[in-house]
Order: C-alpha cells, then sequence, then structure tokens
C-alpha cells in the first residue's frame, strides 16, 4: 500500500487553478522529487497532502486513510481534529526556515511532540538531542536560531520535522533560500534521509539531487504532471517538448 495517494486534485485559486487534475502516488520509502518552473504548482500541490491548502477537487489518502474527498460535487474532509492528528504524521521542511526565534533549537525540536502528540518532555529531549546528532548539531542545542547560518537553521529544521516521527516527510524547495556554498551540507542530510528510507517528497530546483536521490522524478507545467518516471529517463530521455526545454534552459542556467 502506498503511504500517499492523490487523485484528480485541483486546487484553485480566485478565478486560476494551481494544481488541475493531479494524481500522485507515494510509496514507503521512497523519495519523490518534483520539478518544473516556477509557477508550476508544485509547492501548491505539497501544500496539500498536509492541509496548508485546502484541495477545491480530488481525493487524498494518507496512510491508508483518506481525508479528503468529493461528495455531491463539493470537498469534505474529516472534521478538524482527525485532520490534525493526520496533519501530524507530516513533517514539513520550509524554504524559509520557520523556526521559532524565542526558542533554542533543542526547544524548537521538542516543542510539537510535547504540545502536539503529548510525549515527556524528557523524552522528547532525548530524541532531540539524537536528531541534532544526526544532522551534525549537537553543540547547538542551547543557540537561538539568530546565531545559526542558513545551513544551520535549515538542518534544525529538518531535526524538528523529523522529531514527530512522521509517515512522510515534506521538503519545500529546501535549499532555495540558501547561499549555494551551504547548499551541500543541507542536501547531504536529505541524501542520508533517503539512504535510510525515509519516505521523502521534495520540491526543488537541484536537479543534481533529483537525478542522483529520488526513486521517481515528477515534472509539473501549468498544474499538470506532465511527464513523471525513474530519474535516469527523465533527465537522460525526456519524451515531453516541454520537459526538454525545462531541463535545456537549466542546464544552461
Amino acid at each position: 500500500m502506498a503511504i500517499l495517494e492523490m487523485k484528480n486534485i485541483v486546487k484553485n485559486f480566485g478565478g486560476l487553478s494551481a494544481v488541475n487534475g493531479v494524481s500522485l502516488s507515494v510509496e514507503k520509502g521512497e523519495t519523490v522529487a518534483i520539478i518544473g518552473p516556477s509557477g508550476s504548482g508544485k509547492s501548491t500541490l505539497l501544500r496539500c497532502i498536509n492541509c496548508l491548502e485546502r484541495i477545491d477537487g480530488g481525493e487524498i489518502t494518507l496512510r491508508g486513510e483518506r481525508f479528503a474527498w468529493e461528495e455531491n460535487g463539493r470537498t469534505v474532509y474529516l472534521p478538524e481534529k482527525e485532520l490534525k492528528r493526520i496533519s501530524a504524521e507530516t513533517g514539513m521542511v520550509f524554504q524559509h526556515f520557520n523556526l521559532f526565534p524565542h526558542m533554542t533549537c533543542l526547544e524548537n525540536i521538542t516543542y510539537a511532540p510535547v504540545k502536539v502528540k503529548g510525549v515527556p518532555k524528557a523524552q522528547a529531549e532525548k530524541t532531540g538531542m539524537e536528531l541534532l546528532e544526526k544532522v551534525g548539531l549537537a553543540d547547538k542545542r542551547d543557540q537561538y536560531p539568530g546565531r545559526l547560518s542558513g545551513g544551520q537553521k535549515q538542518r534544525v529544521a529538518i531535526a524538528r520535522g523529523l522529531a514527530m516521527n512522521p509517515e512522510i516527510m515534506l521538503f519545500d524547495e529546501p535549499t532555495s533560500a540558501l547561499d549555494p556554498e551551504i547548499t551541500g551540507e543541507v542536501l547531504q542530510v536529505m541524501k542520508e534521509l533517503s539512504q535510510a528510507d525515509t519516505t521523502m517528497v521534495v520540491v526543488t530546483h537541484e536537479m543534481g539531487f533529483a537525478k542522483e536521490v529520488s526513486d521517481k522524478v515528477v515534472f509539473m507545467n501549468s498544474g499538470k504532471i506532465e511527464e513523471q518516471g525513474d530519474p535516469l529517463e527523465i533527465f537522460n530521455a525526456p519524451k515531453s517538448t516541454r520537459l526538454k526545454e525545462f531541463l535545456s534552459s537549466v542546464v544552461s542556467a
């Protein structure tokens, strides 16, 4: 069974369609990279998975539990309490980190497990330290985000997402706000997570990461999935004209 199933997803903003009839399946342990030009609906699709955006049509199932679907011509969601429980099964890493500036690194990581899942503080701190160790920042446990580099902030954000022990990790352009020289440290952590069979959906403009690390690449254009498949096929033998143009522009940029 797939961890995530999205069927015929539609998301509109005003009179504009950001996502138009997209279906996507993600298997357990799979790393899926979503690529495409700006405005193609990549981030919007990702945000529909954890209910940061509500869909206008289609169906979403996470870990075999359907939480959004169409009924009598309108979209229905599970009750809010159930949605919060399901959303807690996703870990989200944002483009601009979204860390709490008034909390230390360790406090940022332990806050949600304690408040949302009721994990005892001592247990949450033990797990938090293990995660800081995993992302190479155990020595920053008592530092505030303002004293960290962009790459360090993003690694703390990854640890925070993992602290909820989610079924799936979502990454929304996690390196686009970083200087090129520190992008590598974040991509390395993500690569290690992928090698450890963490289920991941990554919206990214890092073509090297998409080609080398992902199990499946999805190319979106104008709110639709235009092509998807094995990374080698997508990058070495693209079928659609638009994907060929996109890859050519990325390589020449």
